[in-house]
């Protein structure tokens, strides 16, 4: 008999604790999957915040269009241990992992049904993989304050009046913020929101609250160090202007089908009962991919997928309740069916971009010609090698050799290897970058080096450079 309790007691335990089981399985094999996949990690994760360390000035010396995030801040990706391929694929793993259990709790919260929020944790396992997930990139840092920030979104508006809720809707929104600048409209609307269901001062006051200090604290330190003029250049001025004439890139037929596909689901938000819900939940899925006009990648699309996935196991839910409505999740589930077998057999790799043998060859020659803190000059090789050898950009300036980048500094940097005349330059000058040869689009610097330098080794196309005489020889 007391065997038979016990066993009941196990068998309650058990179903109240199934969905944290079923969480701890699909996060196991979703960190599986990630380490047997081929890995892009973005070169500027590595280098900007090696440079920051090296006591470049963010914006005014290392020229870039991006907020700040955990780059060009004090605390930042190198100094909290993100500094190869290795430790950079956990971060991307725990990122995931973390962003699994925001989900699971937020749905959780919502629907009281764990088992919603497992089908929308299976959702995000089956599509972060397939939208880049592969990938890290700012990108994957947004979801986590993405779905808090919806989650107390939605609390202060079905609830009214809820100040704590309003208060860390606007801290999680700042922290994305502080990310990515694309995050400023979709808090401006969360405002608006705010003025329109609750239409009280209060409210607004303790939104403003959350919302105000960060990005104000970071002004205020890029006040401090001199550098606000030069940010609002790049992170502002250059977005609108070069970066918007040049930097784009088109949509490709195979991404406009995946995000299709994927986000199909959406069409038919207007199902979900809770219409507050549906509202916040779409205000968050266009709020949060409106960075993907510019130039599409996939990994953009990385901020907005917990909230297609939310809506997703909503919209099934009501459509299972329509019996001749279930054919659509049929068709969905046809559709996975057949896009993973072709995903996973184009990128299951151990291949990691910018870590290959060739790139640390590379590093290690450098390392021959060169000394740690030393100022040397890459030209058209992977930037991230001044981090690898720990050399430093000449003249302590550097950006990223991109043809937008060029039209705005290729004179600058042009000035600096005339004045400093860096003992090493290491050069690959077949680069061609999105369909443009660098040879064209840095003329002058291609000419300058030619002229002023003479290969003494070489690793492929890649050239080790060195001073001429005087005389030229």
């Amino acid at each position: 008999m007391k065997t038979l309790e016990e066993l009941g007691l196990y068998i309650i335990m058990l179903k109240n604790n199934f969905g944290l089981y079923g969480l701890l399985i699909i996060g196991v094999i979703h960190s599986w999957i990630l380490t047997k996949l081929l890995f892009f990690p973005y070169p500027e994760l590595f280098i900007y915040p090696y440079l920051t360390n090296q006591g470049l000035a963010p914006y005014k010396q290392i020229f870039d269009q991006h907020f700040p995030g955990l780059m060009f801040l004090p605390i930042n990706l190198d100094n909290l241990g993100m500094t190869n391929e290795i430790v950079a694929r956990w971060w991307l793993i725990g990122i995931v992992l973390a962003t699994h259990l925001l989900i699971f709790l937020v749905v959780s919260k919502i629907t009281s049904s764990y088992k919603k929020a497992l089908l929308g944790n299976l959702l995000y396992l089956i599509w972060q993989p397939f939208l880049e997930g592969w990938t890290l990139w700012i990108d994957n840092f947004l979801p986590l304050f993405l779905l808090p920030a919806f989650y107390f979104t939605y609390l202060s508006i079905s609830q009214k009046k809820s100040y704590r809720s309003l208060f860390l809707a606007g801290f999680f929104l700042s922290l994305g913020i502080l990310f990515k600048q694309v995050i400023i409209p979709l808090a401006g609307i969360i405002f608006l929101l705010v003025i329109i269901y609750l239409r009280d001062k209060k409210s607004l006051v303790y939104f403003l609250s959350g919302i105000l200090p960060i990005p104000l604290l970071a002004t205020a330190y890029y006040l401090s160090i001199g550098v606000i003029k030069e940010m609002w250049f790049w992170t502002i001025t250059f977005n609108l202007t070069t970066f918007a004439s040049f930097g784009g890139k088109a949509p490709f037929f195979s991404g406009i089908v995946r995000v299709i596909g994927v986000y199909s689901p959406s069409l038919l938000t207007f199902l979900i009962p809770n219409k507050k819900l549906a509202m916040v939940l779409l205000v968050f899925l266009l709020g949060s991919f409106t960075g993907d006009i510019a130039r599409f990648d996939m990994v953009h699309f990385q901020p907005s997928l917990p909230f297609i996935v939310i809506i997703t196991v909503l919209v099934f839910s009501e459509l299972w309740q329509r019996t001749n409505l279930r054919l659509l999740i049929l068709g969905y589930l046809l559709m996975i069916g057949l896009w993973l077998p072709i995903f996973y057999k184009g990128h299951l790799s151990d291949k990691v971009f910018f870590f290959d043998k060739g790139t640390y060859a590379i590093a290690d020659k450098i390392k021959e010609y060169s000394d740690p803190k030393e100022e040397i000059y890459l030209f058209g090789l992977v930037p991230h090698l001044y981090q690898m050898t720990e050399t430093i950009p000449v003249g302590k300036i550097f950006v990223f050799q991109f043809p937008w980048f060029l039209m705005e500094t290729e004179e600058l940097f042009l000035e600096v290897l005339q004045e400093d005349k860096p003992k090493l330059i290491v050069a690959d000058r077949t680069v061609v970058i999105e369909g443009w040869d660098i040879k064209d689009f840095a003329i002058k610097l291609d000419s300058y080096i030619t002229q002023n330098y003479e290969v003494v080794d070489s690793i492929g196309t890649t050239e080790f450079m060195r001073l001429k005489d005087k005389d030229g020889k």
